[in-house]
């Protein structure tokens, strides 16, 4: 006997049934395409596929900058060795770029096989391209490996802060080059603030580190400064003579006291290295004083290791009862000048 069903139930069941292998056959194409892709990537990034990126070398180099000959010095002090078939040199100076490679002008390594080990170093003479360089230069320079595109040091070889200025210095006349805070040092107050070290960068700017002196209690208030020397960079012999200059400016009678010391790495061994007193009365010269201090180091900082680590604070103080008014003081320039011996 067969029994036939009908009716409104039958009809929706059959309609939900209608899509189901069109369904099936979609993911299973879905499916085929995306093994497909994978297969593909498997062997494009797979041991030897073609993206497979070239290696960098790690590798310390340290550089030393002549002036006087237009030379840079480039040596390898540790890491990897260099292909040097993979290297350019670039030179930013003063912003316009120069790019160098071992078989460029004035180019010269001693390496004998055209690998940069330790031990090896590059120098380049800029003459051989017409380029003199000046102590008034800012020089940053680039070490890149071509084959990753990839730098592996950049060094800023000379910040340019010079002062122009000839002055007597053991009867004669010098052109001084100094050594400021900026841009690798510091300028710290006692509660530790900092200033732009740009505002002592450069005399008569325009651009100062403002200081209001306490009334009384000598040495509570100070401005710290750090100069982030690298002796070798800059080609600082271990015998030299060192000297420290600070241009301020004071009004009226301004600070009472003013006392520098120096750190020379040592925990909290500060040493008094010049002090000075302004006993005039408020009014007794009118307007802003400019007023310059030049004290020798040489009895204080003895290495390069205490020139890299030498520390400066300035600490002025008004005497105390007295009056605080027009007392402020504009810290200008603040300089290290090194003479190799």
């Amino acid at each position: 006997m067969t029994f036939v069903v009908v009716g409104k139930k039958y009809r929706e069941f059959g309609q939900d049934c209608q899509a189901v292998s069109e369904v099936i056959g979609q993911v299973l194409m879905l499916a085929i395409v995306v093994l497909a892709f994978s297969s593909i990537a498997m062997l494009v990034f797979s041991e030897g596929g073609v993206v497979n990126p070239p290696h960098t070398p790690k590798a310390d180099l340290q550089e030393t900058i002549d002036t006087d000959t237009n030379t840079v010095k480039i040596f390898h002090v540790g890491g990897e060795a260099i292909d040097l078939e993979d290297v350019k040199i670039v030179l930013n100076i003063n912003g316009e770029q120069e790019e160098f490679n071992v078989s460029s002008d004035g180019v010269s390594c001693s390496s004998t096989n055209n690998v940069l080990m330790v031990g090896d170093n590059i120098e380049i003479n800029t003459s051989q391209r017409g380029i003199d360089l000046n102590s008034t230069d800012t020089i940053d320079m680039y070490f890149v490996h071509t084959g990753s595109d990839q730098v592996i040091q950049r060094v800023m070889l000379q910040s340019g802060n010079e002062e122009i200025e000839m002055e007597e210095h053991d009867g004669k006349s010098l052109f001084d080059y100094w050594i400021t805070p900026y841009p690798n040092g510091s300028a710290i107050n006692e509660i530790g603030a900092s200033s732009p070290t740009i505002k002592v960068d450069e005399p008569k700017d325009e651009q100062f580190i403002e200081f209001m002196p306490p009334k009384g209690s000598p040495g509570s208030k100070y401005e710290e400064f750090t100069f982030g020397i690298n002796a070798l960079e800059l080609g600082i012999n271990n015998s030299f003579n060192a000297t420290l200059k600070i241009d301020y400016w004071r009004h009226d009678s301004s600070s009472d006291d003013i006392v520098l010391k120096l750190n020379d790495g040592a925990p909290d061994n500060w040493t008094q290295i010049d002090k000075w007193e302004y006993n005039g009365k408020p009014g007794s010269k009118k307007g802003w004083v400019m007023d310059t201090r030049t004290i020798p180091l040489n009895g204080n900082v003895s290495n390069n290791t205490e020139l890299e680590n030498i520390k400066i604070r300035f600490v002025p103080s008004t005497k105390s009862g007295s009056e605080n008014w027009n007392k402020a003081l504009l810290i200008d320039f603040i300089g290290i000048h090194i003479k190799n011996l």
